[in-house]
């Protein structure tokens, strides 16, 4: 068993998109990751993929990172492929800032790195993966869905980075959300979405990452002072029905699981639980 680093994306994507394949919705993350590495480079200028094979040259393991971001393990990946990804990833960077996978992958590879590195591993979010292929949209709910333009980036910018507040994730610093905004705006690999109730936006529901036979919904946030109307199901079921419209097969979406409002809200549009998934940080403050 090897493991390669590839330099190129479209060289790495080309390797394991059958095996990314295989599990379309666990991975959907690094493959839309990967649509963007192809597209738009400008997007992450540094990254890391890599391709463990075993004996027969069949793939039994990948990683994807976009730095700064966490590492992302394949779901499928072999027990002895996320050890050598974990010993090659040590040997290039020396520290990682965490690993998000699905449950049981992410643990194992979050008790190696420490195992190899020395620092401890802490588990900051457990997430769900859910999956539609037929929407239930929401009754009586005020408004309609618009797609955000140049004119919106100064609030897109404003409501991602509450997002990222708001979920407990990394925050981006004002140029990384107006980067984002711009790019939105601008329908490069992403799109926003946001509803309207009397000429107001009150709601923000991203499409972004394309996978072969769907596509990730998200961010969804909606403003304080507008929650527990109905908006974030309306907007959320509306794109998704318009995805689905377009031709995608399905859409996927993350939610946490420590909030069981969210699940529920999803899960009434027609969303069902796919696969759990962890996201564990290492930091040598962090106790063991």
């Amino acid at each position: 068993m090897r493991i390669e680093r590839f330099a190129l994306p479209h060289h790495w994507y080309r390797k394991v998109q059958r095996f990314l394949m295989t599990h379309e919705a666990h991975n959907n993350l690094m493959l839309g990751l990967a649509g963007i590495l192809m597209n738009s480079p400008e997007t992450y200028p540094e990254f890391y993929l890599s391709e463990v094979i075993d004996e027969d040259a069949k793939t039994v393991g990948a990683a994807l990172m976009t730095m700064p971001h966490h590492l992302i393990i394949a779901h499928g990946t072999s027990q002895e492929a996320l050890d050598l990804i974990a010993t090659h990833t040590h040997r290039l960077y020396g520290t990682l800032p965490g690993v998000n996978s699905s449950r049981d992958l992410a643990e194992a590879f979050a008790r190696k790195w420490t195992e190899v590195s020395g620092v401890p591993h802490r588990r900051l979010m457990q997430q769900r993966i859910f999956q539609i292929d037929k929407v239930s949209m929401p009754e009586g709910v005020a408004g309609s869905l618009r797609l955000a333009g140049s004119a919106d980036i100064d609030l897109l910018a404003e409501w991602y980075a509450q997002f990222a507040i708001d979920a407990t994730l990394p925050v981006p610093t004002p140029e990384q959300s107006r980067a984002w905004a711009e790019a939105t705006a601008a329908a490069i690999n992403r799109r926003a979405f946001l509803w309207i109730v009397d000429d107001k936006p009150v709601c923000l529901v991203g499409a972004t990452g394309p996978t072969p036979n769907g596509i990730r919904i998200g961010p969804v946030y909606t403003p304080q002072d507008e929650r527990r109307k109905g908006y974030g199901s309306a907007c959320t079921a509306a794109v998704s029905q318009k995805m689905l419209d377009e031709g995608r097969r399905f859409c996927f979406l993350y939610t946490d699981i420590e909030n069981p409002t969210s699940n529920k809200i999803y899960q009434n549009i027609g969303y069902r639980p796919i696969v759990d998934c962890d996201l564990y940080v290492f930091n040598a403050s962090n106790p063991a």
